[in-house]
């Protein structure tokens, strides 16, 4: 059992709740599309100013978590960090309804390997060179 598995069955969180509260997180609303629609505004125009002085933040990636990537994870298996920041969100926004203190990353996935993505084509060309 892994360190995730443990800390929900302790906590009482179930894998729905975790997709349900990711879900609501995730969600642009009008905010993210407000932000969206700035940002696209200020490449356009070229601003010389950077996103954070005109007061612009990144918006909310608008897809919650799936039932597979949290079954994965309570699996502990190989997780890319994007799902394993949402899976961190989630669960500090259940213990936040909860009345309880957030959680770090790593009291969560301690001891679980990140997953590896491809590797870039120059990378692999230097490789082929080696050999």
């Amino acid at each position: 059992m892994g360190t995730l598995k443990t800390f929900l069955d302790s906590k009482g969180i179930t894998s729905k709740n975790l997709v349900v509260a990711s879900n609501r997180l995730e969600a642009w609303g009008n905010d993210g599309r407000y932000m969206i629609s700035r940002r696209a505004a200020k490449r356009r125009n070229k601003d010389e100013k950077p996103y954070a002085e005109l007061g612009l933040t990144k918006p909310v990636s608008g897809r919650g978590l799936s039932e597979q990537q949290v079954s994965a994870a309570i699996a502990d298996l190989p997780l890319p960090r994007k799902v394993r920041a949402k899976v961190l969100r989630a669960v500090n926004a259940v213990l936040a309804t909860k009345k309880q203190g957030a959680v770090e990353l790593k009291a969560l996935f301690e001891g679980t390997t990140a997953k590896k993505g491809k590797a870039p084509k120059a990378a692999k060309a230097a490789a082929e060179k080696k050999k």
